[in-house]
């Protein structure tokens, strides 16, 4: 599946629409014209069920995506920040240079994303399910991924810097990363990097090279 330049399928329609009726109409507005970007800033679409929906540069921004159906979705360039997506299903979405400052995967099932050259800053992935998520180059800068699991993900010289890994899965995962983590205990925080980050990764069942 490939983005598209702000356009999206006019034939495409959601299996179920959003609870909320202003996230209603203006998902039915935007579908109404096939050229058109969607901006649907600080709206509900909780409830809805939009497999396959395309969201390329899409603002998107401080909108409540809770607990519904975006898997295969195309989020390419889209603007997500602050946006909750807390136990979302985004199985094999597209998330390609997304903005993602803020926003909230908490829970969410995530397997088979793509996540390349997105921003994550302050980004919580708490308890998200990434198995098989390509990371790609994406950065994630201060963010908070404990008790996620990324088994069997991909990285390829993906940026960390002090993001939370705690109780991280990471068997199976493979590829190269640079800068940070950070692991937390109740007595202290310990910051690894370089070739203690290396090794980290080697003792839990990753393949993972640390470039400088």
């Amino acid at each position: 599946m490939t983005a598209s330049s702000g356009t999206h399928d006019s034939g495409w329609g959601p299996r179920t629409w959003p609870l909320d009726a202003e996230a209603a109409a203006t998902l039915r507005d935007w579908l109404s014209s096939p050229d058109s970007t969607l901006y649907a800033l600080d709206l509900d679409f909780r409830g809805a069920d939009l497999d396959g929906v395309d969201f390329t540069e899409a603002w998107l921004s401080g909108s409540v995506f809770s607990g519904s159906n975006l898997s295969r979705s195309l989020l390419w360039r889209a603007h997500c920040e602050n946006t909750s997506f807390r136990e979302a299903d985004l199985s094999d979405a597209e998330l390609v240079k997304s903005f993602l400052t803020e926003a909230d995967f908490a829970g969410a099932r995530m397997v088979g994303a793509k996540l390349g050259r997105a921003e994550c800053i302050r980004t919580s992935f708490v308890g998200a399910d990434m198995r098989r998520t390509d990371l790609g180059d994406a950065s994630f800068i201060g963010c908070d991924m404990r008790n996620a699991d990324l088994r069997e993900s991909t990285a390829t010289m993906a940026a960390f810097g002090e993001t939370d890994l705690t109780n991280v899965k990471v068997t199976g995962m493979t590829g190269s990363v640079v800068g940070s983590i950070v692991l937390t205990t109740r007595a202290a925080t310990t910051e690894l990097a370089g070739v203690q980050l290396e090794r980290w990764f080697n003792r839990n069942g990753a393949d993972v090279a640390v470039e400088n």
